[in-house]
């Protein structure tokens, strides 16, 4: 009678202990991790693979008719006057550099987190690989598929802009 009484008393100790377990657990996801939605949807803002490394015909094919804002200078990038032509409303600049759409700003993003998923998401880039530099307020990958660079820069904890540099350094 008493060893049933122990195992009584062990099986008790044992509810015990899983029911402590499951409590911190439960706390642990509504209080300790961030609430980030790994399969939530990504919005595309612009799909970097139709615009990047065409020319101004192709660009406006996908963007609509671009409005030109001023003429770029680069010594280093080979542009001594390149055009500088804004889309969308202002939403995206983009550089004509050798006749090609190669540094590209897209702005007004103040909707959208800063996290990587989500700055390749807009981008219609699908790899999600950590970025090289990720510190106050910028994430920077180098080299990121065919590109070569993508900077991504914060304002108070959301997307303020992202600038992409197709073929130039």
């Amino acid at each position: 009678m008493e060893q049933h009484i122990s195992v009584k008393r062990k099986w008790a100790n044992w509810k015990f202990i899983a029911f402590i377990v499951i409590l911190i657990a439960v706390f642990i996801k509504f209080f300790v991790l961030d609430e980030r939605d790994e399969n939530a949807t990504v919005v595309v803002e612009l799909d970097l693979s139709q615009v990047a490394f065409r020319n101004q015909e192709e660009v406006e094919a996908v963007l609509g008719k671009g409005k030109l804002d001023s003429y770029y200078k680069d010594e280093k990038a080979g542009c001594d006057k390149c055009p500088k032509l804004i889309y969308r409303d202002g939403k995206v600049e983009i550089i004509f550099i050798n006749e090609i759409a190669d540094r590209i700003t897209l702005k007004n993003l103040n909707d959208f987190d800063f996290e990587n998923r989500v700055i390749l998401g807009l981008l219609n880039l699908k790899e999600n690989i950590e970025p090289k530099v990720d510190e106050n307020g910028l994430k920077r990958w180098d080299n990121y598929e065919k590109y070569s660079q993508i900077a991504a820069f914060a304002s108070g904890g959301q997307v303020d802009y992202i600038l992409i540099k197709s073929k130039t350094e």
